[in-house]
């Protein structure tokens, strides 16, 4: 065989299964190797890569070769299910013709064309028997939530920023440890004055006019420090904030603890909050919105907070002194 690299470390590479080295696949294909041998640490087989990759002349030699066509990962999902969540619609096509299962359930239940149907994939899968009907109130409601998604297609800040629900403002500032009275909202204009000759750091508190608080710095990384979101909701209250909001997770905590971190691009899983499903999480590229605005969808959905850039740049703020020195937050 014409190279040193060992199967092992091959079959590991995300990126061996891709169109460009059909000629090295070929080979090693020749050469014995099992076109549905598991890959360990990936945790699937060569045809989901391919499938995520779109690779489509891969997976049709791996199919020549007797590879499976729905094998279930450790997931359960499937190659479709992939070549869907990552919209490669070329390697849908070709699985479906080689005998691909579109409503086989692989995560949650859910199968690949139930998840294409809200997509714009959906064009493939509507007419094929077992097509389900989906109901109008699902449609209308994933619709919706889609609506809110790109609402915030103008924001691209890198700021960190953190959504509260179910606490009032004046109860955020109180479990920060600062008094309410003495947190007047501020003016735009005089934000950054206050801020530069802060001997601490300062977090920005504000309510949107339809509820909720919001948390935010235009740098640090303090909204979603362990020890803020500790306080914050200790003794009821949920938050939900991204570090920075151009990252792609988001960390949920509930009554004092941390709940999840999901992260816009990781496969969901049985237990995944509905809200992530709807939010266009585990999606890798069948639905065009970004991970910014999955995030805050996702953030608005847990706390009923909705922000606007305009409101966020020029709504009243107040300014809550956060000691981060000795006993402060940063334990």
């Amino acid at each position: 065989m014409g190279t040193t690299v060992s199967d092992d470390e091959w079959v590991g590479d995300r990126d061996a299964w891709s169109d460009t080295n059909l000629a090295e696949i070929r080979e090693r294909l020749a050469d014995g190797f099992d076109p549905g041998q598991r890959l360990f640490w990936l945790r699937s087989t060569p045809l989901h890569q391919a499938a995520q990759e779109g690779a489509v002349r891969v997976i049709e030699l791996l199919l020549a070769s007797g590879a499976e066509v729905d094998p279930a990962d450790s997931y359960g999902a499937t190659p479709l299910w992939e070549a869907v969540r990552h919209g490669q619609d070329d390697a849908v096509r070709l699985l479906l013709a080689a005998g691909a299962d579109p409503w086989r359930p692989c995560i949650a239940g859910r199968s690949p064309g139930v998840q294409a149907l809200f997509t714009e994939l959906a064009d493939l899968f509507a007419h094929l028997p077992g097509a389900p009907r989906i109901s109008s109130r699902l449609r209308e409601l994933q619709d919706t939530v889609d609506d809110m998604m790109f609402s915030y297609e103008d924001y691209s800040e890198g700021f960190c920023i953190a959504f509260v629900g179910g606490v009032a403002e004046d109860e955020v500032i109180r479990r920060l440890g600062a008094l309410p009275e003495l947190c007047p909202p501020m003016e735009a204009d005089a934000l950054r004055e206050a801020e530069q000759a802060s001997p601490v750091e300062l977090l920005r508190v504000a309510s949107p006019p339809g509820g909720g608080v919001v948390l935010f710095q235009t740098e640090g990384v303090l909204p979603v420090r362990d020890a803020v979101a500790r306080r914050v909701t200790m003794g009821g209250g949920i938050l939900v904030g991204a570090l920075p909001l151009a990252g792609t997770s988001v960390d949920i905590w509930r009554d004092g603890f941390t709940i999840a971190r999901p992260s816009v691009y990781d496969q969901l899983s049985d237990d995944s909050l509905l809200e992530l499903w709807m939010c266009r999480f585990g999606d890798c590229g069948a639905h065009p919105s970004t991970s910014v605005e999955r995030i805050l969808a996702l953030m608005t959905l847990l706390t009923a907070t909705y922000i606007t850039e305009e409101w966020l740049w020029s709504a009243p703020v107040r300014l809550v002194p956060v000691e981060l020195r000795g006993g402060g937050l940063n334990r």
